[in-house]
């Protein structure tokens, strides 16, 4: 039987999965959790597909996913086949956690934790929003599985609070990990040629998938308003989803198809970003928004939405605007993009603060104590890394 005391003299068994590898916050903290992986643990990597952008990342640090493929709706007999399969792996590796990522992982990671003998560790990274195709009965089943977890593990205090305030988790039970960011790799990213040309021109980096909590639509409007002044600004939309057709409809309509640009899925945000002037995020609901990070990092002043983790991360860095106003949105573009001395010293506070609170280092120290909690041998110390208030 394996101990944990005093210096490690084996790399425990984690089991880490998520449903895909596509292109997303979620998704893109899954590979960063692999890439710095806390000394002391074996990582083990399982999906339900093996299928997107990121899946080549993963492989490259030598992992090769096992898959636990669900073809389609959990409500069918091969969800509980899949789920045996999993406690099946859990035990011939003697796997002692398993840590999930997104909605599905964390109802199926849990039950096999449960089968496997292991500790089960659930994701949470928004507010419990509703996402599109979810129901009423998906949202039943995240806060029951958040309840039933060893630990639940937030990517900001706004989300423990969602967890503890809204869904009956006990206090001592949700654990605060933030996210983390490779620096070194960001800024060599950065120094690469553009995946395609953007506009000339004053740029606004926009980088979210085209979902209704990310809030184009808002941006739409407010682009809009803007004084004629600001109309050589070039807002570059990285992402893809369901509202393209709605909003290449809007932005006909008001004439802006110069001026907001969709770009659709990039794999060269940070190059982009190094070479807009300004960062915005119009979400309705975010936990600890990885597109704000990366802004940050590139050195850009923000105007973020007033929402679940954003105030964590903007503060004197860039201005906050209530969700979902139009006009509120555009006069805080119009008042950075009218003061760049301003911005570039609030571009150079967020980076900063990217350095001293938000590197991959600290991520991976987070995980590490929360791994040793969930083990029950050592004090959960991540939450000394909380933020300042904004």
């Amino acid at each position: 039987m394996h101990t944990l005391t005093g210096m490690f003299s084996y790399d425990i068994p984690v089991l880490h999965l998520v449903n895909r590898f596509w292109i997303g916050g979620a998704e893109r903290q899954f590979v960063e959790r692999l890439r710095r992986h806390p000394a002391g643990f074996r990582a083990i990597v399982g999906c339900l597909e093996a299928s997107g952008p990121m899946l080549e990342q993963v492989r490259s640090f030598g992992y090769e996913p096992h898959v636990f493929p669900l073809n389609g709706s959990m409500a069918r007999p091969n969800t509980a086949l899949q789920i045996a399969r999993m406690a099946a792996l859990i035990r011939a590796e003697d796997v002692k956690i398993v840590h999930a990522t997104d909605f599905n992982t964390n109802l199926l990671g849990l039950a096999a934790a449960r089968l496997g003998g292991a500790k089960a560790v659930v994701s949470r990274v928004d507010l419990g929003h509703i996402r599109t195709g979810f129901t009423r009965w998906h949202r039943e089943a995240e806060k029951l599985n958040s309840r039933f977890a060893d630990i639940v593990v937030a990517n900001a205090d706004a989300v423990k609070a969602v967890c503890i305030r809204d869904e009956g988790c006990g206090p001592d039970k949700v654990m605060v990990v933030r996210n983390g960011l490779d620096l070194e790799q960001f800024d060599a990213l950065a120094a690469q040629p553009l995946q395609a040309p953007l506009p000339e021109g004053r740029l606004v980096a926009v980088i979210g998938n085209l979902w209704p909590v990310k809030g184009h639509r808002t941006l739409v409007e407010a682009v809009a308003l803007l004084p004629a002044e600001f109309h050589d600004v070039r807002f570059v939309c990285a992402g893809e989803g369901p509202e393209r057709e709605v909003l290449t409809r809007r932005i006909a309509e008001l004439g802006l198809g110069e001026r907001v640009i969709l770009l659709g899925h990039r794999l060269d945000v940070p190059a982009m970003l190094a070479r807009a002037h300004l960062a915005c995020l119009c979400s309705s609901a975010e936990g600890l928004s990885n597109a704000l990070m990366e802004a940050m990092a590139a050195r850009l002043p923000i105007v973020a939405t007033q929402v679940g983790g954003n105030p964590e991360l903007v503060s004197d860095n860039g201005l906050l605007v209530p969700s979902g106003d139009a006009r509120a949105l555009a006069s805080g573009l119009a008042q950075l993009l009218s003061q760049p001395e301003e911005g570039r010293a609030m571009g150079a506070r967020g980076r900063k603060r990217i350095e001293q609170e938000l590197s991959l280092d600290r991520m991976a120290d987070g995980h590490g104590a929360l791994y040793r909690r969930v083990l029950g041998r050592a004090p959960y110390v991540g939450d000394q890394a909380a933020l300042r208030p904004a």
